[in-house]
């Protein structure tokens, strides 16, 4: 009973592959009789004066790179072309039923279209030798996957948040429009198969018909052109370029609150300088170099290396002041008025509030801790005059204390010339002292008015320079 009820299926399959024998031997004789006297230079129709319509479309695969700084656009293209060969049409039913056959492209006619902005090293990229889907009624279907290098002009004024559109523009090298129509098949290509960019965002991949005429011939050329239009994804050069920038523009500003005492004023400036500038060079060895416009990321620093030089000679000029060797000398008037040192104000109190102010010098003491007067001096010369005088003790820590010197005299009513030039020494040094201390107040005194000077003119290019800075920066990230 187990036997009688496999028959079926046993003979199920035979006829199955019978079926399939019949068919693959149909095949063979089908492109046997397509290919007879096949001419694969001649165009696939029956009236020469007609011309052969093809259809092409792409699709975006996976592999996209736009190299900035050579204009090259390298993208993996699945080409589809479509068209219709009068020499390869048959019946199915006198084939045993077979509606498709799929040949070697290199065996039947194919399009020689190019891509006419490529930039292959030599010539254009050859065609490869995929299979072709035939149809009873001779539809020819061509598919192949196809790299592509295309010229693209790139436009980096925007850079890093720029747009760019890149045109493949396809065409045939041989025929012109009488021999070969040209079309796209959709208004748009294809990005259903397109992976995920790191750098770029395809937004749109429009196709448009063009016919040109040339000087050389008087027939039309038509081409397919399929705009490739994307953003580029600019948080990997808002990261590596723009906060840097920022944060050695914070360096410089952060050098106006150095002390200059410390030193290390201008070295901080330098620095953030020359980092600005190894910055500004790398980021220009990924661009295009162009003479048409500046991008807006070489506006940015140019303004960044103009703000820090702007910085070194802010603090060239505060360091003159604070260390500067025409201090012995207290600054001019209208310096002083100029920054309201001597005419203080209520909004000057608040600008310069914990800047640095000036301290009175005060006559240093003697060696016996009471302070020199001047009218010590008047006594002295009094007496050596031959006047007879009173002399202020300069000890004295009380009430004061007076004391009568009198002019002494000899037998010959004369002064002891022993006497008077002791006293006459005492005098000269006394006043050598008293002028060199004087000579010492003054120029301490001039030296700190030009520290409160050159404190009050740190506050005021701190408060310039964070303006520049902040303007320059608004205006160009509203630009971005």
């Amino acid at each position: 009973m187990k036997t009688w009820k496999s028959v079926p299926f046993i003979l199920a399959a035979m006829l199955q592959v019978t079926s399939g024998s019949e068919v693959q031997s149909s095949e063979e004789e089908l492109l046997m009789t397509l290919l007879e006297g096949y001419n694969t230079d001649r165009r696939p129709v029956k009236n020469v004066s007609d011309a052969v319509n093809v259809t092409i479309d792409v699709a975006v695969a996976e592999y996209l790179h736009l190299d900035d700084r050579n204009h090259m656009l390298t993208v993996n293209l699945w080409m589809r072309m479509f068209w219709t060969d009068q020499f390869l049409t048959w019946d199915p039913s006198e084939f045993n039923g077979v509606k498709s056959l799929r040949i070697q492209g290199s065996k039947i006619w194919r399009p020689d279209i190019v891509l006419f902005n490529s930039v292959f090293e030599e010539g254009f990229g050859e065609t490869p030798d995929f299979r072709a889907t035939i149809l009873p009624d001779g539809s020819v279907t061509f598919l192949y996957p196809f790299t592509h290098k295309a010229a693209c002009r790139v436009n980096i004024n925007s850079f890093p948040e720029d747009s760019q559109v890149c045109p493949l523009k396809f065409c045939s090298w041989s025929y012109d429009g009488v021999q070969m129509d040209l079309v796209n098949r959709f208004p748009k290509g294809d990005l259903t198969n397109l992976g995920p960019n790191e750098e770029w965002e395809v937004t749109d991949l429009l196709a448009e018909r063009h016919v040109h005429y040339y000087n050389c011939c008087p027939e039309p050329y038509p081409d397919v052109t399929f705009t490739l239009v994307m953003n580029r994804r600019s948080l990997y050069y808002q990261y590596y370029i723009f906060v840097p920038a920022c944060v050695l523009m914070l360096i410089s500003l952060l050098g106006f609150l150095t002390p200059p005492e410390s030193g290390e004023r201008m070295t901080m400036v330098l620095t953030a300088l020359l980092a600005n500038v190894v910055n500004m060079e790398v980021v220009a060895g990924q661009l295009p170099k162009t003479s048409t416009y500046v991008p807006i990321i070489g506006k940015y620093f140019g303004a960044v290396l103009f703000v820090n030089a702007l910085a070194i000679a802010m603090n060239v000029i505060i360091l003159t002041f604070h260390f500067g060797t025409f201090r012995a000398h207290p600054p001019p008037a209208w310096l002083k008025k100029s920054l309201r040192i001597d005419t203080p104000s209520r909004w000057a109190e608040w600008f310069f509030w914990r800047c640095f102010r000036r301290r009175t010098i005060t006559f240093p003491p003697d060696a016996s801790g009471v302070r020199l007067n001047s009218c010590i001096w008047k006594d002295l010369e009094a007496t050596l005059s031959g006047r007879t005088g009173r002399m202020s003790r300069p000890y004295s820590t009380s009430a004061i204390e007076t004391t009568h010197l009198t002019k002494p005299f000899n037998n010959n009513n004369a002064m002891d010339p022993v006497l008077l030039a002791k006293m006459d020494t005492i005098v000269n040094n006394l006043k050598a002292s008293r002028t060199s201390w004087e000579e010492k107040r003054r120029i301490e005194e001039a030296m700190y008015e030009w520290r409160e000077v050159a404190s009050r003119v740190d506050r005021i290019f701190f408060v310039m320079f964070t303006v520049i800075m902040i303007v320059v920066n608004v205006v160009v990230f509203r630009q971005i």
